[in-house]
């Protein structure tokens, strides 16, 4: 396990207000220790609680150089041809390792490949700080773990064993069987928490479980009813294409859809819906259908993507963003019903996506966070997402994203066409006082990138209520002093809700180790982040303060000069393998 390193570089006082404690505290999480290796990146954080000392955070590494949020459960996170220019590009597929192509996509992809005949290597290296409990993962899945939750000090997730099963999820170490096991089956977890639930037409009766949420299979792909979608994408001869991916599109393998576990039985899943978006059974055309939940909360309102059959082709899937509603049965059982939120127009937005969903609901009188009730489908639990366009924006394609208010539909986005049309922006997680976090294109990043080079991504937070936004590069910096700036955060990944007044924040990032090489974006080792932030500096932070020391920056540069370790996190909006209509 890495050692945490505290580095309390990123103090800020209020320095009008004479009873003023520390708002703002950055500490480094887990550093790279390994440069043969990506990352570390932070893929999941325990919410319940702010304390940086004890909250625990899930971390990895990985060995090839895909985007941290490739999923190969979720297609839309890899679906495009890489737009950037060639030598761009290239430089992606071959890797970083002299272009000998043994760390780049054609490995990862080769890789996979090699999946169900036994010669998988594992790609992932998992670690989970402040807590002892990464003993309890799983050992049936030795290889290629995935932390994506943390129910406090117990692992969410996924991993895999080659020529046994190509992916399990698990709780703790029980691992997820799925509900349709040929081959293995395929399951994925990514969210747990406890349900409770009561019945709008059964008085007294009421749903009380801890629920896992994530996906599972369900049967073969149309295609001809057997494994030949799963041989081509776990156990195929490679092809040193990157304009193709080797048939990526034929991944999971199997038709999946969005399923939940009960912790006081884990052996079998339930549906959350039989059928994907617009009643589709599975059988409509060649693609392969995928969905899954990404998120549900304390009322059983979850969250995530189903597949509509926009092509009739092999790649004619596109993932749009569902939530799903619940009804209590008489005998205390649960059932839901889907429903398609953001719904785009199919000939510009490719993918559509919702991440998380709030316990809490919005009150628009007070403009305040409150306590749920019941189970009305009304209540105004708000929801975060993603869309990807499919068509160039200003010269880019664009990721955005969006809220959604399940009470009316109401939906924004917030960084829409800010600072220019074909401005990019993703979310991961909005907590229960409203406030979401996520990246966007950094200050000064307008050059296009459609064959052209990738832009710098900067962690941000928004406040739903407020409407406020900032950079976390601003809150580290704005009132420090220039030769205490060290840290960069590219991808904020998950927050607390609220503990005394102040909210921790854990993002990837970079260690610049002095001024002059955060300056001139050199020298810099790859880490996780924290940052604890007190409510009045969040609230009392203007939208317009910056960090002193980047309003000097040029952002004059090419993407050859950009390094690995800058171009890697920020290529992940934009870069996705292949396109087949």
């Amino acid at each position: 396990m890495l050692l945490k390193k505290t580095k309390l570089a990123g103090i800020i006082s209020l320095l009008l207000c004479s009873n003023a404690s520390a708002a703002v505290v950055v500490d480094v999480i887990a550093e790279q220790t390994d440069p043969s290796r990506y990352g570390p990146y932070v893929s999941a954080m325990d919410t319940s609680s702010a304390a940086v000392a004890t909250t625990n955070v899930a971390t990895y590494t990985s060995t090839y150089g895909q985007q941290f949020t490739y999923d190969i459960g979720a297609p839309w996170t890899y679906n495009e041809y890489c737009k950037y220019n060639s030598e761009v590009c290239d430089l992606f597929w071959d890797g970083k390792k002299g272009g000998d192509g043994s760390d780049g996509l054609y490995a990862w992809r080769r890789n996979i490949l090699n999946t169900y005949n036994g010669n998988y290597e594992s790609e992932s290296t998992t670690t989970i700080h402040n807590a002892s409990v990464a003993s309890i993962d799983p050992v049936e899945l030795t290889q290629s773990r995935k932390i994506t939750a943390m129910d406090v000090d117990v692992p969410v997730g996924y991993g895999t064993t080659n020529a046994q099963f190509v992916r399990r999820g698990f709780y703790g170490d029980d691992p997820l069987t799925p509900l349709f096991t040929d081959n293995g089956g395929f399951s994925s977890a990514h969210d747990a928490t406890q349900v409770i639930v009561k019945s709008v037409s059964f008085s007294g009766v009421e749903f009380n479980q801890k629920l896992v949420v994530g996906q599972s299979s369900v049967d073969w792909p149309n295609s001809n009813g057997s494994s030949s979608r799963f041989s081509a994408c776990f156990n195929a001869a490679p092809d040193d294409d990157r304009f193709d991916y080797d048939d990526l599109y034929y991944c999971p393998g199997f038709n999946v859809q969005a399923s939940f576990w009960s912790v006081s039985d884990l052996s079998i899943p339930k549906l959350f819906s039989s059928t994907w978006i617009d009643n589709n059974i599975g059988n409509g055309s060649d693609a392969i259908y995928i969905a899954n939940a990404y998120a549900i909360n304390t009322s059983g309102f979850a969250v995530g993507f189903s597949t509509k059959n926009v092509f009739s082709g092999d790649s004619g899937g596109r993932a749009r963003a569902t939530v799903f509603m619940p009804t209590v049965n008489a005998d205390s059982s649960i059932k839901y019903t889907m429903s398609e939120i953001v719904k785009p127009d199919d000939d510009v937005i490719r993918d559509t996506v919702a991440v998380d969903i709030t316990d809490t609901v919005y009150d628009a009188a007070s403009k305040s966070m409150v306590a749920s009730s019941g189970t009305d489908a009304s209540q105004a639990f708000i929801v975060v997402g993603n869309r990807m366009y499919k068509q160039p924006q200003n010269r880019s394609y664009a990721t955005e994203f969006y809220t959604y208010d399940v009470s009316n539909g109401d939906v924004r986005y917030p960084f829409q066409g800010n600072p220019i049309k074909g401005a990019n922006s993703q979310v991961s997680k909005i907590n229960n006082d409203g406030l979401a976090i996520g990246w966007r294109d950094g200050r000064g990043e307008t050059s296009p990138t459609a064959d052209g080079s990738a832009r710098h991504q900067s962690a941000f937070i928004y406040d739903y209520k407020s409407k406020k936004s900032a950079y976390l590069d601003d809150l580290y910096c704005n009132d420090i002093d220039d030769s205490d700036v060290r840290y960069r955060f590219t991808n904020a990944i998950s927050i607390t809700d609220n503990n005394s007044d102040s909210y921790t924040i854990v993002a990837n990032g970079y260690d610049y180790v002095n001024v002059e090489n955060y300056k001139n974006r050199v020298g810099s080792t790859p880490v996780v982040l924290s940052m604890t932030v007190s409510k009045t500096e969040l609230d009392a932070f203007d939208n317009s303060s910056q960090c002193p020391i980047k309003a000097e920056e040029d952002y004059e540069r090419s993407g050859a000069g950009m390094g690995w370790f800058v171009l890697l996190p920020t290529m992940m909006l934009l870069f996705r393998r292949f396109k087949r209509n």
